[in-house]
């Protein structure tokens, strides 16, 4: 069923052609229009409470010996009816027979004179110079002699003689306000004056006019005349009339016909608006059916008042166009059937916005989201009472779209599902004060989720692994994701190998995914296995880290597609802030260490501990596999028990040993030297090297050639024998002799003598400078004669173009890079000096600082 079955729409409402939506009195005569056929225009004219009176006062002025006036002024804006009461007046007088049938069917009175003359005009289709030239040639069919000075009342009287005359002017103020000169404006001014008030006095003429305000010349003069006058303000008429002219039948109409229908919307509605007040509102239903009474109030009053329809054909032919939308398959017509998409009415719509640049923006939303339900409609209908209101009144209710959308074949979580997703996703569709509408203004946010609606979920985890690795791991370089143990395992043996390579799981593997990846792998024990401490979290999976990784990813997009500073500031705003989140979820869910204490033959016999980290970076994770996991310490024990095995092999091929060996301490900054030197200190194993023999003492030579030295047997050397070694007077240098040990200059001898002290490799100046000052608090006021500092930078692929160009000269791009920087001080420096000296030492990222000291010692 549809409102159809009960009210039939005229035919030409359903034409290709349209409606007649505007009445022109300067069609009365082309016989084609409207305009010039009484008959069907008396069939279209529904009388009205300001026609019935009209009649009324011009049967009286006719018949009665009552004073009535004899000019009627109909005032008000475009589309308000005033040229249709002009016509209808027309008619009236120049076809009696028509009239005389339309008057009997509506039970009207009007007996009106035959012997009329009656003068038509437009001011703004004929402007004049002067109205009394115009009247006289109408009058005499004679061209008068153009005067510029309005005739007397008696040169009126005279021309016109025994004639009655009607004059009718539609748009009189236009034609009064294009008089240029000031002067003759005047003169039209007052001769129309006169006209009005002899018609008061004689029942000879009688003038209609219309104007737009009675503020405004020639309106302000005549109203002083004590005119008949008509303002339009009879809303209900207003609607009468626009039902009349669309539907044939809607003189026989009763609304009870129509009550079924109207019921099973208000009992809808009344669910969801507690504010509903069913029992009046039904009594509008039935006054404006089948119109919802909102939309015809939007298009009978809130559209005339913003200047209406002018392009085109008028409120009525707006009307006219929804009924030929929805006659078909309609119960109600509301502003949800203001069809965006409708060519017709976005044409006519595109006289509310000047620029049609809101409606575009309006199609676009439209069209981004049209998938959802009842998209169309909630733009359609947010659209229209957008473009109809203005101020804190601008746009459309939840209780008004409830009302234009909700009916009994639609449902309610529809319309919230759509209204929320305009909300999150349509650039230019606001909501603001319980209040619905478009703007010009873009929301930056919508424009971001609705740009990451494009972006696939693999492309947003790609976008945080990268995000992960960079800024909260802080390297990019011999670290992977975990995306599948025979992916994992290429990249990995595609990385450096002699280094550290960290491996990211966004889940929590199982023994069997640990198991086999670290098979078969180069180097394995230098592959650090990271998983969430959380063991319920998967990045892979996590809704809210996906959507911001989108969001960033549109952000980023959007930034390089807008060229407007303030839009491009709004999205990056939104880029830094949608970061910051994934960067503070990333670093709350933890990380643990995958420990492995037995990696055996098959998985069941593996033994592995999960090992909370502290931090999240690459130096906050090696700082702590190295001071709680493999300290020097646990290296220097674990190589204690190996001590046999280690012995007659260079100090690099035990190093490879703890590379390659899963369940052995993992090496980490230095620990492994670190432990190698502390066995020799305290006599556990000997060094020999080209440069010296050492057992039981510190090992005087540089991280890189500790490597290339042979792990022996402990041995006495003559320096832990023969005493400390003597100083070289005049340049405090010393003497080695290839066994390492150190002899004073012949006959030089002084009352004192130096004691060497090491100090290994550090991470960090500052872990140097607390190192340096524990060992030196063993002395009494200790004076170093010489320091030697060594800064050393572990092999590493890098981007070149971040370092220093002190360090790569010109060179960028990928490239391996090393550095040892070895910087010796002499003199008397007290522990103070040598400290801040250490602190002034250059400052290498990721760089190992070790230290050797020559301490004058004073004889007993």
């Amino acid at each position: 069923m549809s409102y159809s079955d009960i009210l039939k729409p005229r035919p030409e409402v359903l034409s290709d052609d349209g409606i007649e939506g505007i009445i022109d009195l300067a069609n009365v005569n082309v016989p084609r229009k409207l305009e010039a056929k009484p008959r069907i225009f008396f069939e279209l004219t529904y009388p009205t409470s300001d026609i019935k009176r009209v009649i009324e006062k011009l049967n009286s002025r006719f018949n009665e010996s009552s004073g009535t006036p004899g000019l009627f002024l109909f005032e008000g804006f475009r589309g308000s009816g005033k040229s249709h009461l002009l016509l209808l007046i027309y008619h009236l007088l120049n076809s009696p027979e028509e009239a005389k049938k339309w008057l009997g069917k509506h039970k009207l009175e009007c007996e009106l004179p035959k012997d009329v003359t009656v003068v038509v005009n437009k001011f703004t289709d004929i402007p004049l110079y002067s109205i009394w030239d115009f009247i006289f040639e109408k009058i005499t069919s004679k061209k008068p002699v153009r005067s510029i000075v309005q005739p007397s009342l008696n040169q009126v009287q005279e021309v016109l003689g025994d004639r009655k005359l009607i004059l009718i002017f539609d748009e009189l103020e236009q034609g009064i306000g294009v008089i240029s000169d000031t002067a003759v404006r005047k003169q039209n001014i007052a001769f129309l004056q006169m006209l009005s008030e002899w018609s008061n006095r004689d029942k000879q003429i009688t003038i209609f006019s219309s104007i737009y305000s009675d503020r405004e010349e020639p309106g302000s003069t005549l109203r002083r005349v004590g005119p008949v006058s008509v303002k339009f303000t009879q809303t209900q008429d207003k609607a009468k009339v626009v039902l009349h002219r669309l539907f044939e039948n809607y003189a026989d109409f009763d609304p009870s016909q129509a009550e079924a229908a109207l019921d099973s919307f208000l009992n809808l509605w009344r669910r969801h608006i507690t504010t509903l007040d069913v029992i009046p509102y039904k009594e509008k239903m039935k006054l404006t059916y089948p119109f919802l009474p909102e939309l015809l109030e939007i298009i009978l009053e809130k559209v005339p008042a913003r200047g209406g329809f002018q392009s085109v054909r008028g409120a009525l032919g707006f009307l006219a166009n929804m009924v030929k939308l929805t006659h078909q398959k309609m119960d109600l017509i509301t502003a949800a059937h203001a069809n965006l998409l409708d060519r017709e009415t976005s044409y006519r719509l595109s006289d509310l916005d000047a620029s049609g640049d809101l409606i575009k923006r309006a199609k676009m939303n439209l069209e981004e989201l049209q998938d959802n339900p009842l998209a169309l409609e909630v733009s359609s209908a947010t659209l229209l009472y957008t473009l109809t209101e203005s101020g804190r009144m601008r746009g459309i209710t939840k209780e008004d779209l409830i009302k234009n959308l909700l009916n009994p074949h639609t449902d309610i979580n529809d319309l919230e599902k759509t209204l929320l997703r305009f909300q999150k996703y349509a650039s230019h569709f606001w909501m603001q004060e319980g209040r619905f509408y478009f703007d010009l203004e873009e929301k930056p946010d919508a424009k971001v989720e609705f740009q990451a609606l494009s972006i696939s979920d693999p492309h947003a985890r790609e976008y945080l692994y990268q995000l992960w690795k960079e800024e909260v791991f802080k390297e990019n370089v011999n670290c992977i994701i975990y995306v599948g143990t025979e992916e994992t395992k290429i990249a990995l043996e595609a990385l450096e190998k002699d280094r550290i390579r960290f491996v990211f799981s966004p889940r929590r593997l199982t023994a069997k995914e640990r198991h086999e990846l670290y098979h078969g792998l180069s180097n394995r024990n230098l592959i650090i296995l990271l998983e969430p401490k959380d063991s319920e979290f998967n990045l892979e999976q996590n809704q809210d880290l996906i959507k911001w990784s989108k969001r960033q990813i549109a952000a980023k997009e959007l930034i390089s597609m807008t060229q407007d500073s303030e839009r491009r500031s709004e999205y990056d705003r939104i880029l830094r802030e949608d970061k910051r989140y994934c960067l503070d979820m990333l670093r709350r869910v933890g990380l643990i260490f995958v420990k492995w204490d037995v990696y055996a033959p098959s998985l069941e016999h593996d033994q592995i501990e999960e090992e909370p980290i502290t931090g999240s970076s690459r130096e906050d994770i090696l700082r702590f596999l190295s001071e709680q996991v493999y300290p020097a310490q646990f290296f220097y024990e674990h190589l204690l028990k190996r001590i046999v095995e280690i012995k007659n092999k260079t100090v690099k091929d035990v190093e490879q040993e703890y590379k390659i060996t899963l369940g052995y301490p993992v090496p980490t900054y230095s620990m492994f030297n670190k432990a190698i030197r502390a066995l020799c200190r305290e006599k556990n194993i000997g060094i020999q090297h080209s440069r010296g023999n050492y057992c039981g003492d510190d090992i005087n030579l540089s991280e890189m050639e500790l490597l290339q030295a042979v792990i022996v047997e402990p041995f006495e050397s003559v320096a832990s024998t023969s005493g400390p070694r003597p100083v070289v007077t005049g340049t405090g240098g010393q003497i080695g002799t290839g066994s390492g040990i150190e002899e004073p200059q012949i006959g030089t001898v002084t009352p004192a003598q130096t004691q060497t002290i090491s100090v290994p490799s550090q991470p960090g100046i500052g872990a140097l400078r607390q190192a340096v000052a524990v060992r030196l608090q063993e002395f009494t006021q200790p004076k170093v004669i010489k320091a030697v500092f060594t800064a050393y930078l572990n092999p590493q692929d890098v981007d070149l173009g971040s370092l220093p160009t002190a360090y790569r000269g010109n060179i960028t791009g990928q490239g391996t890079f090393s550095l040892e920087i070895v910087i010796t001080k002499q003199g008397e420096f007290t522990k103070g000096q040598i400290e801040s000296l250490i602190e002034s030492l250059p400052n290498v990222k990721n760089a190992e600082y070790s230290a050797r000291l020559d301490i004058l010692i004073s004889e007993a």
